[in-house]
């Protein structure tokens, strides 16, 4: 039963993600308190790294695919 818990929470995560386009839009929709100051220090780390580590790696993976791209395209010429 735990484990189709967490398959729902996680699938229900993936469809956040791709739909967010900035950090802040990901943590709205999952819930988390932005803080109006603008400083995330005082959010635990596991809530930190729950919104900016799915956005950043996907930005850090879409980043390689076009850096790839433009190097096949940059040896065909």
């Amino acid at each position: 039963m735990n484990s189709i818990n967490n398959m729902k929470k996680h699938q229900n995560y993936v469809e956040k993600m791709e739909t967010s386009k900035t950090k802040t839009e990901l943590a709205k929709e999952l819930g988390i308190n932005i803080p109006k100051d603008g400083y995330w220090g005082d959010i635990p780390s596991r809530v930190c790294g729950t919104v900016g580590g799915a956005i950043g790696g996907n930005m850090v993976k879409s980043a390689i695919e076009q850096y790839e791209k433009n190097l096949v395209e940059k040896t065909k010429k």
